[in-house]
């Protein structure tokens, strides 16, 4: 990826976790996203309702392993796609 191009991926925080609450987003399904210099990376995707892989995982939105993602963590990074973030200004 150039430096031209923009990531659209953010790392999970408690402002976007806040702003999924307020929109009424009752799960997060964790998806395998990529792995980097000894990093894993996972999606989080608020409401989804259906599971693709045996990998993936939904979590209640105020569950405890959600709340573990707020976490730092040096081998483990929980992102969200720009897609996710659109409506998080209204």
């Amino acid at each position: 990826m150039s430096n031209s191009e923009k990531n659209p991926y953010q790392l999970f925080n408690k402002t976007i976790w806040s702003n999924w609450k307020n929109q009424d987003v009752v799960c997060i399904k964790v998806e395998e996203l990529s792995q980097s210099n000894g990093i894993t990376f996972f999606e989080l995707i608020p409401d989804s309702e259906m599971l693709d892989a045996d990998s993936e995982t939904l979590y209640p939105i105020d569950s405890e392993d959600v709340m573990d993602m707020l976490l730092p963590n040096a081998q483990v990074k929980f992102v969200v796609h720009d897609i996710y973030m659109a409506d998080l200004d209204d």
